[in-house]
This record gives structure tokens, sequence and C-alpha cells, in this order.
């Protein structure tokens, strides 16, 4: 079964995107700060990760940022941000930037 990392505080987009990433059959952990991501990170071992960029107590660039140091794992990005240098530092830092 494929593991997904999904980092993101808006309890309405988890409510829905868990519902419909866990029917296609994946698991799921979920963090909702960037603290509680860097510590689930360190015990899990996922297949992908869903980032928002913008979390309530830092940002999900810093995190892929440190994702970044230890894996390889595709690293998506979920978020309202749509400005060009926005995108270009999400691929800049190895993730990729979905509208």
């Amino acid at each position: 079964m494929k593991h997904i990392f999904f980092v993101e505080d808006d309890l309405s987009l988890i409510n829905g995107l868990s519902f419909a990433i866990k029917k296609q059959g994946y698991e799921l952990t979920i963090a909702r700060t960037s603290a509680q991501a860097g510590q689930l990170w360190e015990n899990g071992n996922y297949d992908l990760v869903i980032l928002d960029v913008a979390l309530p107590d830092g940002s999900g660039f810093d995190l892929c940022r440190k994702i970044r140091a230890s894996s390889k794992v595709p690293i998506m990005f979920l978020t309202a941000a749509d400005e060009e240098t926005d995108i270009i530092m999400g691929l800049d830092i190895g993730g990729s930037a979905q509208k």
C-alpha cells in the first residue's frame, strides 16, 4: 500500500482530500503544523508528500528543504499561492507546484 504524508492546516481541505485519498486505497498520515510534520517525518516512511506552503508555525518551503536533505520522495505543493516566484521556489527546492 502507498503511504502519503499530507501537511495541511485547513480542516475542510483535510476532510475532503482525506476521504478521496483513502477511498483510492492509500494510507494517509496528516500533520497540521510544521512542528508536527517534523516529528512525523522522522518516524515515517512515505511514498509521496503533499505540502501546504502557509502553515501556522512555518513554511512548507522550509519543510521541503528539510525533507530534501534526507530523501528523494516526490513532493507536491498544494497551495492558493499562485505567484510565479512561489512556483519557481517550490520547483527549485525539489517539489512540484500544483494549483
